[in-house]
Parts: structure tokens; C-alpha cells; sequence
């Protein structure tokens, strides 16, 4: 119902096969009625466990009401979270899909590839520029920390494709506004990851911790300063 509601819409003309099978989701090759090819992102039940949707849900004040609704909706509340984050790494123009729209648990995005096949990601590249891309890939992740305000959360060389020889974050439903509790720690394992690939190979990533450990005490100092003004509002 979600799929035809989409297409009655007006958002996809027609959908075509899988291109992409996660252990969160499926993505599945789709047409715009002007022709542009569309990643039709459907998320699963297996999203996250208990865990996992408090550290990324419960701290986002976005989401204060997800405690209520979680068992639920939580496919749902991770579209239009993917979504609401993907607009905003489009008004701040980080490499990235663009948002076209959700329903339910569906979240469509514009296609990173061609003719129905996905850009490769990042650990499936074969051969590049790599010290090109890192700092490109650098560039993103200082501009999505300090622009966007947004930390990723579970970013790694299979969340970053590689199209046109240009890098783009995706998967960005589980992102948290720098303000969550969690941000400064899911932000040192976003640069660790990162920093650890371009490591192996043979890039130079001193940046990376440079920036990385500038960027942690932002975030650090942007929460203890929301815990003060949620104190003075309590």
C-alpha cells in the first residue's frame, strides 16, 4: 500500500529490480515519472534491536516521543528520519542522495549509479585515487559535523559509494543531531573506521585524528552546553 500510494503520487513511475540487500533494508531500482533513476529504500524489521534504537532514537530530541511508539513504528520513524536527514545534507550540499520522498517504512532517494546498477561503495572500489578521496571524504564529514550538525553514527567504507570518482555518505537513518548524549562517541568511531581504511591503504591520515579530536571536543562542549539549557527549561 505504501509502494502504491508513492506511485499514485506521483513520486515513482514504475520500479524495476533489487540493486542493494542490507541486513536493515532492501533497495529496489525505481523510475521517476521525468525519468530519473531512483533508489526505493524499504526498511526492514529487522531494524536495530533494543539497544540499538535508544542510542540512536531515544537521545534525538526529534524522536522525544519514540519511547511510546517504538515497538510499533520503528520502520517508519527510520524513513522519515533518513529522510529529514537527507534533506539537510542536501540544503548544506554534502555528497549525498537527494531526498524525493517517504511513506511508511519506504524512502526514496535519487539513484548513485546507472542503468539500474549502484555505485560501488567505497570497499568495493577497485583501485582510484585513494588519497584524493580521503580528503574529499574528510571534507564531508567535517562539513556534516560542523554545517549540518549532524554526527553519522555508523559510518564506515560501506556507507560511502563512489560515483563519477566522487564520494557520497548514505545511509544516514540512524544519524543524531550533535546534541545527542552519544554524539562525541559514535563520532571517534566514525573517523576511526574511516581513517582505518585510507590507513590500509598507504594514505596518509593524520588529518583525520587532527580533525577528528577538534571536532569530538565541538561536539562534547555542544552537549554539555544542551544539558545545561535542558536544565534551566526543566
Amino acid at each position: 500500500m505504501a509502494l502504491y500510494r508513492l506511485m499514485n503520487h506521483g513520486v515513482i513511475a514504475r520500479l524495476g529490480r533489487p540493486i542493494r540487500q542490507g541486513k536493515e533494508s532492501l533497495v529496489v531500482h525505481g523510475v521517476a515519472p521525468d525519468g530519473r533513476e531512483l533508489a526505493v529504500k524499504i526498511h526492514t524489521s529487522k531494524v536495530f534491536g533494543k539497544r540499538e534504537r535508544k542510542q540512536y532514537l531515544f537521545g534525538d530530541w526529534r524522536y522525544r516521543h519514540a519511547k511510546r511508539h517504538v515497538t510499533l513504528r520503528t520502520e517508519a520513524m527510520w524513513t522519515e528520519k533518513e529522510y529529514r536527514n537527507l534533506a539537510r545534507l542536501e540544503k548544506i550540499r554534502i555528497p549525498a542522495p537527494r531526498p524525493v520522498g517517504f511513506e511508511e517504512n519506504i524512502v526514496v532517494m535519487t539513484l548513485l549509479g546507472c542503468n539500474g546498477i549502484a555505485a560501488p561503495q567505497l570497499n568495493e572500489l577497485e583501485g582510484g585515487d585513494y588519497a584524493a578521496l580521503s580528503r574529499m571524504v574528510l571534507a564531508a564529514m567535517e562539513t556534516l559535523v560542523s554545517r549540518a550538525h549532524l554526527v553519522h553514527g555508523d559510518l564506515s567504507p560501506y556507507n560511502i559509494v563512489v560515483w563519477d570518482k566522487k564520494p557520497y555518505i548514505i545511509d544516514v537513518s540512524q544519524a543524531v543531531l550533535v546534541s545527542h548524549p552519544e554524539a562525541a562517541g559514535l563520532l571517534e568511531a566514525d573517523f576511526r573506521n574511516v581513517a582505518g581504511f585510507f590507513e590500509l591503504k598507504d594514505v596518509d591520515v593524520e588529518d583525520y585524528y587532527r580533525v577528528g579530536a577538534e571536532l569530538t571536543d565541538d561536539v562534547t562542549q555542544h552537549q554539555k552546553e544542551s544539558l545545561v539549557r535542558f536544565d534551566l527549561l526543566s
